[in-house]
């Protein structure tokens, strides 16, 4: 699953790294992750890592949007999963949430110790586009990666076009 707001460009690319970590460590559940400064962990699900190896952790819980002084870690979800289909039967009774809302955290709660449940940090470059200064980074920086429009847009900045 693949929320729209999060962009995470590179080479590889997230979802590769994703598939690659599934592979190595077997079935369960697969979540994208940041490291964010201990303050911004109100704005996401955390996770309570277990044992790490290379760019994979053990998920032993999860917390959505917890004050920082209760965040369990500062290794943040971020957009990308690899859900097992157990999931839909959780998100199926509509229990809400955090902000009254049905989490997605909060049915992988109730997944863990029932499935292999890990985090992946990827190498890519994350751009918040649910954010507007997100989205126009995330704009300029897929932009300026081609080589089509690489010449073009740095002419324009640098000749003060736009």
């Amino acid at each position: 699953m693949l929320l729209p707001d999060d962009l995470l460009f590179g080479k590889p690319g997230a979802l590769k790294q994703m598939i690659a970590a599934y592979n190595s460590v077997g079935g369960g559940v697969i979540v994208a992750a940041e490291n964010k400064p201990r303050e911004e962990t109100k704005r996401y699900g955390v996770i309570d890592p277990g044992k790490t190896k290379g760019n994979i952790t053990e998920v032993k819980a999860v917390v959505e949007k917890p004050a920082p002084a209760k965040a369990p870690s500062t290794l943040c979800i971020i957009g990308r999963y690899i859900l097992q289909p157990e999931i839909f039967s959780i998100l199926d009774k509509r229990e809400k949430g955090a902000g009254g809302e049905i989490q997605l955290t909060d049915a992988m709660e109730k997944l863990i110790g029932k499935v292999p449940f890990h985090a992946v940090e990827t190498s890519c470059a994350r751009y918040d586009c649910g954010d507007k200064v997100g989205f126009l980074h995330a704009n300029i920086a897929v932009g300026l990666s081609r080589p089509d429009n690489r010449g073009v847009a740095k002419a324009d900045f640098e000749g003060n076009k736009l």
